[in-house]
């Protein structure tokens, strides 16, 4: 188990300067999960969105080492292997794999042969003999696409779904505890098969990139995801499902690059305000909190966030808030702030503010006061309750009344002013309900509020 605040993945395989796949996608990938990544790097690459040009293997020793320094760190709750390109590392991994503290870790193989441009990633066919032989026994779930599948299974070729059922079985029997068989290149739309020991056999629907074309590390990426899936804790099963969902976001989410496409694992950057912007704090969520994908509405269900990739929906309760009515009788004043940050910068409002996590109504009150003006209140009651629609969104205002208090005024927190204000000379508040409240208050006190 991890010693660390996050699940950690011990990725292996080589490097891409494009960003899009190897380790790359490795890192990308289980970030994005929310898991850490541990790289051991066993080749270097030059290649870009669309072909590998060149790669040299890192030498064994510096492998193991590398292997030896993430152990030494401790904690790791996955491993997941893509490219090794000589037999050596493959034995070096295999090696690590079946010895303390690895032994019991689950482990995700990616029998990475050959890249998608044709591009051989191995010195020769001894590595493939070796993985067979060393790895796959080890294996919980080896992910193999169709070309991989048939070397795996000792087939010609594997081309139709039918193919595909043969091969995942040939692979189990050959040792490996669980095969899903990528079907990315099926002709039609894309499906993948599942198939374990325990008698399972899924099969999972995809769907092309939106702008059409092959997705740069698709397979890397969705091997981490799914060994990042398992190091957090779920089944196999929970893990696969999940890990499909995350790499089809990615997917929707590709962009061009060069002349290719790269997934897009992140939500992309957004210029931030130059400044603390308070209309931009409780904005509603653009990207799904489960999956990553592009939040959105449905027709029926207008006021409410859907995810139209995995179905979750955000609700959006009120928020509850705080507005403080604190009276001077002697001056017939009431107690205003101006507002220092948006929404209604510049413009006065009532004290008040958010509830905490675990505040009471009154210690928000007194809470709010004391921030924004310097005074402790004394005796507080209820005056009433609002709500109101605001750039925060829906909130639920709870209106405390006082005419006592301690201290000398002076603005703090998000106020850049203290002003007291007569009931009957008070102008447009910065939201309607504090409108509302001291129309109330004026009155009560037979006056009209300015």
């Amino acid at each position: 188990m991890s010693r660390h605040p996050y699940p950690v993945v011990m990725c292996v395989g080589g490097t891409d300067p494009s960003g899009g796949a190897g380790l790359s996608a490795d890192i990308l990938m289980i970030a994005a999960c929310g898991v850490h990544p541990a790289p051991v790097v066993s080749a270097v690459t030059a290649q870009s969105s669309t072909r590998v040009d060149a790669w040299e293997a890192v030498p064994p020793e510096l492998f193991s080492s590398q292997i030896a320094a993430v152990i030494r760190d401790g904690g790791i709750d996955a491993v997941k292997s893509g490219m090794l390109p000589t037999g050596a590392h493959v034995r070096e991994l295999a090696r690590a794999l079946t010895s303390a503290p690895l032994s019991a870790t689950p482990y995700v193989l990616d029998p990475v042969s050959r890249a998608s441009s044709g591009k051989s990633l191995r010195e020769a066919a001894d590595p493939e003999a070796l993985v067979i032989e060393l790895l796959l026994p080890r294996a919980l779930l080896v992910t193999p696409n169709l070309e991989e599948a048939a070397w795996l299974a000792g087939l010609g070729s594997v081309s139709t779904p039918r193919d595909m059922e043969l091969a995942g079985e040939e692979i189990l029997a050959r040792g490996a505890a669980a095969v899903m068989v990528k079907g990315g290149h099926l002709a039609g739309l894309p499906r993948d098969l599942l198939v374990t020991r325990s008698g399972s056999r899924l099969w999972f629907e995809g769907r092309r990139p939106p702008a059409g074309g092959h997705v740069h590390g698709t397979g890397c990426a969705l091997a981490s995801a799914i060994a990042s899936y398992i190091a957090a804790g779920a089944s196999l099963e929970e893990a696969v499902a999940a890990g499909r969902r995350r790499l089809q976001t990615a997917i929707d989410s590709s962009f061009r690059s060069g002349d290719g496409l790269l997934p897009g694992h992140m939500p992309p950057l957004l210029p931030g305000p130059p400044l603390p912007d308070g209309e931009a704090f409780y904005e509603s969520p653009r990207y799904c909190s489960r999956c990553g994908a592009v939040m959105g509405t449905l027709a029926d269900q207008p006021a409410h966030l859907v995810c139209r990739s995995c179905g979750l929906v955000h609700y959006r309760n009120p928020l509850p808030a705080v507005a403080l009515l604190l009276l001077d009788a002697s001056r017939d004043s009431v107690l205003l702030v101006r507002r220092a940050i948006q929404p209604g910068r510049g413009m006065l409002s009532l004290p008040g503010g958010f509830l905490e996590r675990g505040e009471t109504i009154e210690q928000c009150a007194r809470r709010e006061l004391l921030e924004e003006t310097g005074l402790e209140a004394g005796e507080l009651a209820l005056e009433t309750v609002e709500s109101d629609r605001t750039a925060y969104g829906d909130i639920v205002l709870v209106a405390m009344r006082s005419s006592t208090w301690n201290g000398e005024a002076a603005p703090g927190d998000d106020a850049s002013e203290v002003i007291w204000t007569r009931i009957d000379s008070v102008p447009e508040l910065a939201f309607p309900s504090h409108d509302r409240l001291v129309a109330r208050l004026a009155a009560s006190h037979g006056r009209r509020p300015g």
